[in-house]
């Protein structure tokens, strides 16, 4: 099994499916990993070497974003919106769909609020 930043994943997968089970990393970037790594994209996660491993998880601590630094940022950046009192900060700010999305027949998921 490979623990990346507290992220349990099985060693069933190929590398490709299992990476992405990472909050931030998405498919193409999984890809992306694998050929600058000259990983294949058919081997699992239990065919890695330690080497191997290693190379993935310091290749994304390095260059991407993760898991909660990621959604510290995202919330960072909605606080920002509603403190310069931008149309998508009021909207946020409301419980309101933010992305211009009607409210009148649709949008009841959004509005119903937490």
């Amino acid at each position: 099994m490979l623990i990346i930043f507290g992220k349990k994943i099985s060693d069933e997968k190929q590398v490709r499916y299992a990476l992405p089970e990472i909050y931030g990393i998405g498919f193409s970037i999984a890809n992306k990993i694998c050929n600058l790594l000259d990983i294949p994209l058919n081997v699992k996660i239990s065919d890695l070497t330690e080497h191997q491993k290693f190379l993935i998880s310091t290749y994304i601590k390095e260059n991407y974003l993760i898991d909660n630094q990621l959604k510290i940022q995202v919330q960072n950046n909605i606080q920002t919106t509603i403190d310069i009192k931008s149309v998508r900060g009021f909207r946020h700010r409301s419980k309101l769909p933010v992305r211009g999305q009607r409210t009148h027949s649709n949008g009841r998921t959004r509005k119903r609020g937490f």
